[in-house]
């Protein structure tokens, strides 16, 4: 063999040599473009999963808030058209208590006045199954949030002496404030 022939062949040898290693080059780029692409999928459902869960998560809460609004204003309605119609019979009522109250110890054994009391006392019975409370504010402090002062006179500060109306509850709301006469040092 002649030294062009070895020559020949060894730059033979080193292109088949670059050229596997080329190839082994080309497998490796190709196994971890696939990796790489898998990996992006991977990443991208992870993402797609977790903006999809997220948004989910969003959408749960606001639709428990829209629940709870919902039942909030249904219990604000039925509330406020209670409280209108018991806003209209609590005056009557008040009429009867001061009927009773004032009705002179003599007339009190008299027919008529067993039978105010009688209806008094049915419709305090049906306003409390109705959820309406009635409150003394008698010898209690001032609370302005049930209180209505009307007038003042000579006592203990801001402790209630007498009641021109009384203060009435539905639930936890206030339905109407007591008038009141409070004591003042």
């Amino acid at each position: 063999m002649t030294k062009q022939h070895k020559h020949d062949k060894k730059n033979d040898d080193k292109k088949v040599n670059e050229e596997i290693k080329d190839i082994i080059n080309e497998t490796d780029i190709i196994e971890e473009l696939d990796e790489a692409i898998e990996e992006s999928k991977e990443k991208t459902c992870n993402s797609d999963y977790d903006k999809l869960k997220e948004a989910f998560a969003r959408q749960q809460a606001d639709y428990d808030n829209f629940k709870k609004r919902v039942e909030r204003d249904r219990e604000d309605m039925i509330f406020f058209l209670k409280s209108d119609v018991f806003k209209k019979i609590l005056p009557r009522l008040d009429d009867l208590q001061r009927i009773i109250a004032q009705t002179p110890e003599e007339l009190r054994t008299w027919g008529m006045y067993d039978w105010i009391v009688s209806i008094e006392k049915k419709l305090v019975s049906d306003l409390e199954r109705l959820w309406v409370k009635v409150f003394e504010s008698k010898w209690k402090e001032v609370d302005p949030d049930k209180h209505e002062v009307m007038t003042q006179i000579p006592w203990k500060d801001w402790i209630i002496l007498d009641e021109f109306e009384k203060w009435y509850m539905i639930w936890d709301r206030v339905l109407r404030v007591a008038k009141v006469v409070v004591g003042q040092e």
